[in-house]
């Protein structure tokens, strides 16, 4: 029988734009353009976002830091949202 893959939930160009933000809690190279958003507008979606797409921007940053000394986790989305796909809210500090 054939393995059946998973589409992808994210849009195109969506986990690269998002992986910096997500990764960091800034978007210090102006990523987010490429889908539309500030990180103004990026903040109120970033919950929804990291739960959507979170286990591809996860994956994503391990492929782009293969090599190198890759950044310490987790996450800033993993300590605001939960894992991703999880349905936690977000503390308030």
């Amino acid at each position: 029988m054939p393995v059946r893959h998973r589409k992808s939930k994210a849009r195109a160009g969506e986990i690269p734009a998002w992986a910096g933000y997500l990764e960091m809690g800034r978007d210090y190279f102006d990523e987010l353009e490429r889908v539309g958003l500030t990180e103004a507008t990026a903040r109120p979606l970033a919950e929804e976002t990291w739960h959507r797409i979170g286990g591809q921007v996860i994956q994503y940053l391990e492929d782009f830091y293969r090599g190198f000394a890759p950044p310490e986790r987790p996450y800033w989305a993993e300590r605001e949202f939960g894992p991703p796909g999880s349905r936690r809210r977000r503390s308030s500090h």
